[in-house]
C-alpha cells in the first residue's frame, strides 16, 4: 500500500490473536471514546484491517471503515495502536491512510481520540478540530 520508511510498509491484516491484544490498547478506558457503550469486536465489524511492517515485524495496526452518506464517503479510523522506537508513526502512516482514502474515493477522514498528544500530531498532518463530543454517564 505504500513505504512508511526506507524498510517498513503497509499490508492488510486480519484480526488474529495478536492483532486483537493490540487494539485492545485503543479501547482502554482511559482511551475510549463511547462512554463504555461500544467494543472492539463491534467497531471491527466492517473494518478494513492494516498492519505497518518494519524489518519483518508488525510495528503497528490500524483499521478503517468507510461509511457512505448522502453527501459523500467518509474513513473512519476505528482504531489504532503500536509503536516503534525512534519513528513518529503518526507522521510516517497518515500519509498513507490519506492516500488509502482517496484511492477508496473518499471524500474525508474522520478519527475520535481522547489523547491530546495525538491531536496534535494529527493537526501537524493537516487535520482540524471538527467539534467538542461531550458525553455523560447516566447510569
Amino acid at each position: 500500500m505504500g513505504a512508511v520508511q526506507e524498510k517498513g510498509v503497509i499490508r492488510e491484516g486480519v484480526l488474529d490473536d495478536a492483532a486483537r491484544a493490540a487494539y485492545a490498547a485503543a479501547y482502554r478506558p482511559d482511551r475510549q471514546t463511547g462512554g463504555g457503550l461500544g467494543s472492539m469486536n463491534a467497531a471491527m465489524r466492517g473494518a478494513k484491517l492494516f498492519e505497518v511492517v518494519c524489518c519483518g515485524a508488525v510495528v503497528a495496526r490500524y483499521a478503517l471503515r468507510t461509511v457512505d452518506h448522502a453527501n459523500g464517503r467518509e474513513i473512519v479510523v476505528v482504531a489504532a495502536a503500536g509503536g516503534l522506537p525512534g519513528v513518529d508513526l503518526v507522521a510516517s502512516v497518515s500519509p498513507n491512510i490519506e492516500q488509502q482514502g482517496v484511492i477508496a474515493g473518499a471524500d474525508r477522514l474522520t478519527m475520535r481520540t481522547r489523547r491530546p498528544g495525538l491531536v496534535r500530531k494529527l493537526k501537524k498532518q493537516g487535520w482540524v478540530l471538527d467539534a467538542y463530543c461531550m458525553g455523560k454517564n447516566l447510569k
